[in-house]
């Protein structure tokens, strides 16, 4: 996907929970200029994929005063400062436990190329190994290998199915709702690939 194409999706989705009196989207930060994205990745000898540019040019995470998060239930937006340390710091720790040399864990270790653009336990991330430009969650016991792997564009329209068919939305307080029975394989019919066919 285009930096615009993601923008342009972001935007939306943001227009769409403003609309919905969504709290949280009241906390979401001025974007930061590709200049200074690519010289804070650099500083984590890091390099990332167009979509994640564009992620944090739209905005530079949230502040969270709000105590709603912004894009989406149960998972923070950080600033691209904090994403990058919180990837060298989840990653040292995996040193720091012995366990970044244990072949039998190389597929589940969290890398310093992991960097996190939603939430913080089992965080969605843009894996930066590669140039693909995908977006997958990591869990301690399958890595990124369980969930699935899409571009922003994709996640945000999983966000609007998500909100179309009642899994998410918003209360009267402005604070998210969830309804885990409304999610995609929930019932063992969809996935959340099956969704966005």
């Amino acid at each position: 996907m285009s930096a615009a194409e993601v923008t342009h999706a972001l935007t939306a989705w943001e227009q769409r929970l403003r609309d919905l009196g969504a709290r949280g989207v009241s906390c979401l930060r001025p974007g930061l200029p590709l200049d200074d994205i690519d010289a804070l990745a650099a500083e984590h000898d890091l390099r990332l994929p167009e979509d994640a540019r564009a992620v944090w040019a739209w905005h530079d995470g949230e502040d969270t005063a709000a105590r709603s998060p912004a894009l989406a239930p149960y998972r923070e937006f950080p600033p691209l400062r904090t994403a990058l340390e919180l990837a060298r710091t989840w990653a040292q720790d995996a040193i720091d436990w012995g366990l970044a040399d244990d072949e039998d864990l190389a597929d589940v270790i969290y890398r310093p190329q992991f960097v996190p653009v939603l939430g913080y336990q089992h965080p969605l991330v843009f894996d930066c190994r590669t140039r693909a430009s995908t977006t997958a969650m990591w869990t301690p016991d399958a890595g990124l290998g369980q969930t699935p792997h899409l571009t922003m564009v994709e996640r945000v329209r999983w966000w609007h199915w998500a909100l179309d068919h009642g899994a998410w939305s918003i209360t009267p307080e402005g604070l998210w709702a969830v309804d885990f029975s409304r999610y995609p394989g929930a019932g063992g019919d969809l996935s959340v690939k099956d969704v966005l066919v």
